[in-house]
């Protein structure tokens, strides 16, 4: 379904893209954040570059786990944490020493990257957050009949379309949520980010 080979190729191709984005992600969190946002990306996507490119992961499990160590460690507001925290999940629900994931095996990740991700954020979808991207994602995923690559297209599409509709709700979560009514019109810049990382995970199965 899905091999420690492929794995890698997402994570990198999703480092290069988050990486090239992070000037964009900068100005998107500039309009009601501290503007720091890219740069947080930024060195998470160098992180998971590096790690990807050692070549020296075993299996799946330990490859995200040790991706979601290093974004937690990785300073800059909250975006680390929160991004270790999905990489971890999914390392969790990963069966142990294992360099391919069945289907089931990937939904399983997947449920547990969302359930260990609600136990540290009490964002809503709604709330103009990155979950309004990386729930709606994970969901489709796991909904999705078919190939991993189909699989994960139908979350970069759910992702894109959270993240687009994030203009339309008020802030309730960080800086953003001062703004109150202000925040309206502009897409959050987490939601935005989390919509690159799976757009560019697909294409890499392409």
């Amino acid at each position: 379904m899905l091999t420690l080979n492929e794995w890698e190729k997402m994570l990198l191709g999703a480092a290069i893209e988050l990486k090239a984005k992070s000037k964009y992600f900068c100005e998107l969190d500039s309009v009601a954040g501290d503007g720091d946002h890219g740069l947080t990306i930024g060195r998470m996507a160098d992180a998971i570059k590096q790690k990807v490119e050692a070549d020296d992961a075993k299996d799946i499990k330990g490859l995200l786990d040790d991706i979601g160590m290093l974004c937690m460690g990785i300073n800059g507001g909250s975006a680390g944490p929160l991004w270790g925290t999905v990489f971890s999940g999914l390392a969790e629900g990963a069966p142990s020493a294992k360099v391919e994931v069945s289907r089931e095996e990937f939904c399983q990740m997947l449920e547990q990257a969302q359930t260990d991700f609600s136990t540290i954020s009490k964002a809503k979808p709604g709330d103009k957050t990155m979950v309004d991207a990386l729930y709606p994602a994970l969901r489709a995923a796991i909904e999705t009949q078919g190939s991993a690559r189909e699989m994960m297209d139908a979350a970069a599409k759910a992702a894109q379309d959270g993240a687009a509709k994030t203009k339309d709700y008020v802030a309730k979560f960080g800086r953003a949520k001062n703004l109150g009514a202000a925040s309206l019109g502009h897409e959050d810049p987490g939601a935005v980010s989390i919509s690159v990382l799976f757009a560019a995970m697909a294409q890499a199965l392409h």
